[in-house]
């Protein structure tokens, strides 16, 4: 199992320019119709060699000849111990896929034949095992895997029109029905980094490079999760937090320091406007006689008010402005780490969404020349 942590994907940086992944845009894109759902990570680490040793060559001549004699079950159980020591033979793959096949073993005779062109994606007789995998392969699930594709597909243009949470919904629902294909864990994975969920968006990771054995893309994840962003925060509630106390927005975005400075600079201002001064006023007055005179009376004063309370407000203002901005930065951070397509450039397929109190649909719309 490959482990991120061992692979430096949980250490993060912010040295060197973001890393960009794009979508995955096809579900099970090496895999033809009906295998989407028997698709297994190769063993490309295992030491077993393609070629056989006497004892692999002397299982697979037993299976031949008990197959040839009409025991497909010996047979089948012959090239089952054979593939256990040559695990990467996809000779012994599509040995296998025929046994099944005999003993009405559909399931695992259409998971064989898949891995027969996962091992040679270019047999001569592909086309040939294609068919017998369609064939073999129920309707019902043909079309419960073809609906799966629609819906990825959908899914992918959520994900570029920044709906991450529909879009996580959508390959959630996809993964319930083919668990064990790696682009649609790799898709949920960039729209919860998209959304800051940091530690979910690892775990997705890391089940797409399970599935995928060693994909070519892991140094692009990597890097990409390196530089992910730990937390995003809502702009809305910066600047509310912000306008209700000076310096909350900084404390709700993750910065209780900043908080306290500007809620201390905003109470110091504060105080220091309402300092009083005593002094005396002169002032003129007219006695019961009608007689003016001049005298002077004590005053108290605050001098440094209207300018406190003016600075006082700017910064209070200005803190809660700079916790709605920062805010949005760390929405763009973490959505940065999505490659999005130039619009045009993605065929003639356009995903669209229905959304209403009861239910979430989406589908794919075809545009016709």
């Amino acid at each position: 199992m490959v482990v991120l942590a061992a692979a430096g994907l949980v250490t993060r940086s912010d040295e060197g320019a973001a890393q960009q992944l794009a979508p995955k845009r096809t579900l099970a894109a090496a895999a033809p119709s009906g295998c989407a759902a028997f698709t297994r990570p190769l063993n490309t680490n295992s030491n077993s060699p393609v070629g056989e040793d006497a004892e692999t060559r002397r299982m697979i001549s037993a299976g031949q000849e008990a197959s040839l004699q009409g025991d497909h079950a010996a047979a089948r159980d012959a090239f089952a111990q054979a593939a256990k020591r040559s695990p990467n033979n996809a000779q012994l793959a599509y040995y296998l896929g025929r046994e099944h096949e005999f003993l009405t073993q559909q399931t695992d005779a259409v998971r064989e034949y898949c891995r027969y062109l996962q091992l040679s994606p270019s047999a001569r007789d592909a086309d040939e095992v294609r068919g017998r995998i369609v064939r073999l392969v129920p309707a019902s699930q043909l079309a419960q895997v073809d609906e799966a594709r629609a819906n990825f597909s959908s899914g992918v243009a959520l994900l570029e029109r920044r709906q991450y949470i529909a879009a996580d919904s959508m390959f959630g629902a996809i993964a319930v029905r083919l668990p064990n294909t790696p682009e649609i864990y790799y898709n949920r994975g960039l729209s919860r980094a998209a959304r800051g969920e940091r530690a979910l968006a690892v775990e997705d990771f890391q089940k797409y490079i399970d599935l995928s054995g060693n994909p070519s893309d892991r140094t692009a994840i990597n890097s990409a999760v390196a530089q992910m962003q730990d937390r995003v925060y809502g702009s809305g509630q910066a600047l509310a937090s912000g306008v209700i106390l000076p310096g909350m927005g900084q404390m709700s975005t993750g910065r209780p320091f900043a908080g306290v400075a500007v809620l201390g600079a905003v109470a110091g201002l504060l105080v220091w406007g309402m300092a009083e001064e005593q002094g005396f006023e002169v002032a003129t007055f007219t006695d019961p006689f009608g007689n003016q005179y001049v005298d002077s009376l004590p005053v108290t004063t605050k001098p440094n008010l209207t300018v406190a309370a003016t600075t006082a407000g700017v910064l209070w203002a200005g803190a809660a402005f700079e916790a709605m901005t920062y805010a949005r930065r760390t929405r763009a951070r973490a959505e940065s780490i999505i490659q999005v397509s130039v619009p045009g450039t993605t065929g003639n397929a356009e995903a669209f969404l229905a959304v209403d109190r009861r239910s979430l649909g989406a589908g794919v719309k075809i545009k016709l020349p």
